[in-house]
């Protein structure tokens, strides 16, 4: 007596040519990233530590106030949001002029062709 799911594979094997991938472990699905998604990862976390340190945060003093730190760090991001938006609205709006129309336009003629 032969196993349904092994009659399966080998009728996917015989008709494609080719045995099917096998699942990956946890572990690789999990922190399985290419090497440019290392270097970004490496990235952002500088990009925090920046925000960290312009915080004057020091996680080895004895009176850390981690509240304070997030609402001083919420404080800053806000101010960058609002800065931000002061003066960058209106180059977005010149570029959105142009590039969205493209962008629409290209996923369009795309369309068929993604699955």
């Amino acid at each position: 007596m032969t196993d349904p799911a092994l009659e399966t594979i080998g009728e996917e094997a015989a008709r494609t040519g080719k045995l099917p991938k096998a699942k990956r472990h946890i572990l690789l699905r999990l922190l399985g990233i290419s090497w440019w998604g290392w270097i970004k990862l490496a990235l952002l976390c500088v990009l925090v530590g920046f925000f960290v340190m312009a915080n004057e945060f020091d996680p080895a003093s004895p009176d850390v106030n981690m509240m304070g730190a997030m609402q001083r760090f919420l404080e800053s991001l806000a101010g960058l949001a609002g800065w931000a938006v002061r003066n960058f609205w209106k180059p977005a709006l010149a570029g959105a002029t142009f590039v969205l129309p493209i962008w629409l336009l290209w996923r369009l003629v795309s369309l068929p062709f993604r699955k």
